[in-house]
Order: C-alpha cells, then structure tokens, then sequence
C-alpha cells in the first residue's frame, strides 16, 4: 500500500499522478511493483486514491 513506498517513490509517484516526465525510471517501476500495477496511469489513480484515503 502507500505505506509500503520510500520518501523517494512517493515524491516519484507524485510526480507521475501530476503528469511529470519519468527521469527516475526505477523509483518508478519499484512504486509500480509495490503498488502492484501495469502502466503509470494506473500508478497516478492507485496514488490519488491512497492519498485521499489517508488524508480523509
């Protein structure tokens, strides 16, 4: 879960759910492992969705 992501992935993840450009290719492949998804657009909802649920 969002948890389970490194200060750095979350940054990374973050970055990826605001559209940034990918220069970190392997936070963002861990975060995706971690998170459990194919393809970075699904790595931007699983982040929106476990942000929002950890700040209510």
């Amino acid at each position: 879960m969002h948890q389970d992501l490194s200060p750095q992935e979350r940054r990374v993840v973050a970055a990826v759910a605001e559209g940034k450009t990918n220069k970190q290719k392997n936070y963002v492949a861990n975060a995706m492992h971690k998170a459990d998804v194919d393809n970075r657009t699904l790595l931007a909802l699983w982040w929106r969705q476990h942000e929002q649920a950890a700040n209510g």
